[in-house]
């Protein structure tokens, strides 16, 4: 990678997707006259308004300013009055019409702090000053709730700490900012040994008997980080700056070489995506933020948002690339999200950039995370994740077992995408239920058999145990896992099997074996993204048939392999 980025070119290209998503919620925008539901965004997908679609004044906002075009104030405008639909009697706003959770004041506050700060002239005396009165309740109401030992995930800390920041410079309360400075360091005080960021579960500090911590990519590099980054802006702190510098160039270890996260270890992994996390917010401001000093992050912001343009349907960002193959709507929860940190990357400024390698395009053969029990694999262009991750998040939420959560390749991105163990609405407000649920299926690889008892995998077994060596140009992780059920029971009295996976320069051969007492009953599932080919070495292929997942969003090719009478199977995965 070389040559230099112009920042023409990337304000252009910002500033079209912005229009284009933008345009799409103007669209969507319901012009009924009951004020209950005039100026609310609808969603295609969800078939509801997204209690959170108000942030979208921001954006909105930016774009009224950049283009002169009413129809973007008009947006604006309604959507600020439709809030009030959220709102409650203390200042704050909830999630959703049917939800009671009311952190997502900090989004929100944030959101309408930058729309006020950088384009509050839009608005006639009397607006601006109902959108201040409104600010400064939902000041009150963070300042007052979401301190340090609040009931809330550590993203919810990091927001705002942000908030605190940006209000109390814009009210001119030096109590906000202390609270800011407080938050902050406690979320610095969370650092894993490998420099990752972690509380995305409660509490704060579990630590599971692998010694795994509550981390979350998607949150991470999406909402976490980037609020420390304001924040740390906000209140003019170098030394604050440098450790959200720190915690980034780890998290950039997550980033694939196409700009998708790798969210398939994770305690959000249900709403994974291959860009991000469904209901978080981006990370092209605060990666551009602080790019300015290393372009390694600048390259990382531009990588991520061409995946956020190729993404992009019906003028929608789409939870992944093949929604629309898929026959699936779109969720207009990205869209609103995501143009808040498009608008605030433009109204930052760009700048040009030197065009650099990412991190992950210059991998060790193997590396191991222990506050994720996870190897990464690497050879001839193949990036491999294996996890036995066992911090618990909801049933089915996400995968373990040594499962392969995934495969990539240099030359044609994702070949493996675990997504969820099994698909569930883990927060019905923020996820959507397939439309085709018939093809909707789990895309994670897996030992699974089907008994008088249920159905049982070992992608299920939080106690499955990992080794891993490289040899002979090759990287190895063996798993001893057991097949279980949805809440995590073992299967008795058979019920042990064995993986092998070795990645070598020409694919990934994945070995198993199960009890020749489970011979007839077990399968080996893989389901396989793109054009990969798949060749089985021992066992039998016994179908082969369509499907997709909505997270993180890919169509598949699901290869059933059955082992051999001493229950032994081996398949290879290449090119």
């Amino acid at each position: 990678m070389s040559g230099v980025l112009q920042a023409p070119t990337l304000e252009r290209a910002f500033f079209d997707l912005l229009r284009e998503w933008c345009g799409a919620l103007c669209e969507l925008q319901i012009k009924l006259p009951d004020d209950a539901l005039r100026g609310g965004i609808l969603c295609p997908a969800c078939k509801t308004i997204h209690g959170r679609c108000h942030e979208a004044v921001y954006p909105l906002l930016y774009m009224a300013d950049r283009t002169g075009d009413e129809k973007y104030l008009t947006a604006a405008r309604e959507l600020f009055a439709w809030g009030d639909n959220m709102l409650c009697g203390d200042g704050a706003v909830r999630n959703d019409a049917k939800s009671d959770w009311k952190g997502v004041t900090v989004f929100a506050a944030v959101a309408l702090h930058d729309a006020l700060s950088f384009h509050g002239g839009l608005l006639d005396a009397q607006e601006r000053l109902r959108w201040r009165e409104r600010l400064a309740g939902m000041g009150e109401w963070l300042y007052r709730n979401i301190r340090v030992g609040a009931s809330a995930y550590i993203n919810y800390y990091a927001a705002n700490a942000c908030a605190m920041a940006l209000l109390g410079k814009y009210f001119d309360r030096a109590e906000y900012l202390t609270a800011a400075r407080d938050l902050a360091e406690y979320c610095f005080e969370h650092e894993s040994e490998n420099g990752l960021l972690y509380g995305e579960g409660r509490p704060h500090d579990l630590q599971t008997a692998k010694g795994c911590r509550a981390i979350d990519t998607g949150y991470n590099a999406e909402e976490s980080l980037p609020s420390l980054v304001r924040c740390a802006e906000a209140l003019g702190d170098t030394a604050a700056l440098e450790r959200c510098r720190r915690l980034y160039r780890a998290q950039l270890a997550w980033m694939l070489p196409d700009g998708a996260w790798d969210n398939s270890v994770g305690t959000r992994a249900f709403k994974w995506t291959c860009w991000g996390s469904r209901t978080a917010d981006g990370c092209q401001d605060a990666l551009l933020r602080l790019g300015r000093g290393e372009p390694v992050f600048s390259e990382a912001a531009w990588r991520n948002f061409e995946l956020l343009r190729r993404c992009t349907a019906h003028g929608l960002l789409a939870g992944g690339p093949d929604y629309d193959a898929a026959g699936e709507p779109i969720c207009v929860h990205h869209t609103f999200c995501h143009a808040k940190a498009l608008a605030a990357a433009l109204d930052a400024g760009v700048y040009d950039f030197d065009r650099t390698p990412l991190p992950a395009e210059d991998l060790p053969p193997l590396r191991y995370w222990r506050e994720l029990d996870t190897c990464r694999l690497s050879c001839g262009g193949w990036i491999a994740d294996v996890t036995g991750f066992d911090v618990r998040r909801g049933r089915g939420g996400h995968v373990s077992g040594g499962a392969l959560s995934l495969l990539w390749h240099s030359s044609c991105g994702a070949v493996v995408a675990a997504g969820m163990a099994a698909y569930s609405l883990l927060e019905p407000h923020n996820q959507q239920l397939p439309q085709n649920a018939a093809a909707h299926r789990s895309p994670c690889p897996r030992i699974e058999a089907k008994t008088d008892g249920g159905t049982y995998a070992q992608i299920h077994d939080f106690s499955a145990e990992l080794d891993s060596e490289t040899r002979d140009g090759a990287s190895v992780v063996r798993v001893r896992a057991n097949l279980c059920n949805m809440e995590n029971e073992p299967l008795q009295p058979d019920g042990g099997c064995t993986l092998t996976d070795t990645l070598r320069e020409d694919g990934l051969t994945v070995e198993g074996s199960v009890s020749p007492a489970l011979a007839r009953q077990a399968r080996l599932i893989l389901p396989v993204i793109g054009k990969a080919t798949v060749s089985v070495r021992r066992g039998v292929t016994a179908t082969i048939q369509p499907g997709f997942c909505l997270t993180p969003g890919f169509c598949f090719l699901e290869y059933t392999v059955s082992p051999d009478g001493d229950g032994c199977f081996a398949v290879r995965i290449g090119l």
